[in-house]
């Protein structure tokens, strides 16, 4: 089987044609992988050796692909189904950087008719990470279908423009809350079309963003969630000086800084890399983000939750490493990144 390894942390990526093709455990399906959107976790991975439990290792995780065999205790698949989702990070025989991959059932998404594959490539990381911040710490619940719940009370979204940024503001405003974002002014009008309600330049100086984000929400939003792990120390700052709240909660994607905070402001850090892991911790998470997966599988079939712009940039496996770097540059600012693997 063909695919993309690194034999250790630092080294680089070499596609390789010897791979052992992995086979299905009970609750598992084997996939095609058709697909794959790059994320920053990659290079994280790559260069650091964290979260990676064997080398050399395949890297990628934000799947889409084909149904090519099924577990047998699977029920929600059969052979020929199209699939998306995050994968377990590091194990070998999961990642989507190789001809096929394994995906946990209870995980993986049914890709809807109303999406291509190469959309769904963009959704997994994204939409579970925020679900994580959302749901797990922020508290918000998952409407059911056909309920439109309404809410005075502001989210604050730093870094909307990303794959998580995207999510949470879109999800955010599905559960009825009003959501302010830091962005780029030219992912403003983007950010509005799939449901901010107000945005500012994250370039201005902290006073000025603090300043208009008082102004716009009145001080109601006791709720920070940093989606780019980049901005603790403004969310920080924004609760201190602009928030009315009794209860301040800060949810970061950053798990490895030191962050000290003020009484008043409770933290938590989202760690996805969890998921599908054994251990009381980890099972915990992949118990939350199996119960988000129904909501959000509609919500995207009903386009309620759209997939993000894309840029594909690379084809077939010796584009992969191209990909990972094209991705790391930023140029498609607002858009995901994806390689076309098969």
């Amino acid at each position: 089987m063909k695919g993309v390894t690194v034999a250790s942390p630092g080294a680089p990526y070499v596609v390789v044609e010897d791979l052992e093709k992995p086979a299905p455990g009970p609750n598992q399906v084997l996939v095609k992988s058709l697909f794959s959107g790059i994320n920053p976790v990659e290079t994280y991975m790559q260069s650091t050796g964290v979260l990676v439990h064997a080398w050399p290792i395949v890297l990628g995780c934000d799947a889409s692909g084909t149904v090519v065999s099924v577990g047998s205790a699977v029920t929600k698949f059969k052979e020929g189904d199209g699939v998306f989702g995050c994968t377990r990070l590091g194990v070998p025989g999961y990642g989507t950087f190789q001809e096929y991959h394994l995906m946990d059932e209870g995980l993986a998404f049914r890709k809807p008719s109303n999406i291509t594959h190469e959309q769904a490539a963009t959704l997994g990381v994204g939409s579970l990470t925020a679900s994580l911040g959302l749901a797990a710490v922020l508290g918000l619940r998952f409407p059911e279908k056909g309920e439109t719940p309404s809410s005075d009370e502001w989210i604050i979204v730093l870094g909307g423009s990303g794959a998580v940024g995207q999510a949470t503001v879109q999800i955010a405003r599905l559960c009825g809350y009003p959501v302010f974002t830091t962005c780029s002014p030219s992912n403003s009008s983007l950010l509005k079309s799939i449901g901010a309600s107000a945005t500012v330049d994250y370039k201005l100086e902290l006073a000025d963003q603090i300043a208009k984000i008082e102004e716009t929400t009145g001080g109601n939003f006791g709720r920070v969630f940093d989606t780019s792990a980049l901005s603790t120390a403004a969310a920080l700052e924004i609760l201190a000086k602009a928030s009315k709240a009794k209860e301040k909660k800060f949810v970061t994607v950053d798990d490895w800084s030191d962050i000290k905070a003020p009484a008043d402001v409770s933290i938590s850090r989202i760690k996805l890399g969890m998921i599908g892991q054994p251990g009381t911790e980890e099972q915990a998470v992949t118990k939350d983000l199996e119960s988000y997966i129904p909501y959000l599988e509609t919500y995207v079939e009903e386009g309620k939750l759209r997939p993000m712009q894309y840029e594909i940039v690379g084809d077939g496996f010796q584009a992969v490493a191209e990909a990972v770097k094209t991705s790391n540059t930023g140029k498609y600012g607002g858009k995901k990144c994806v390689v076309k693997l098969a």
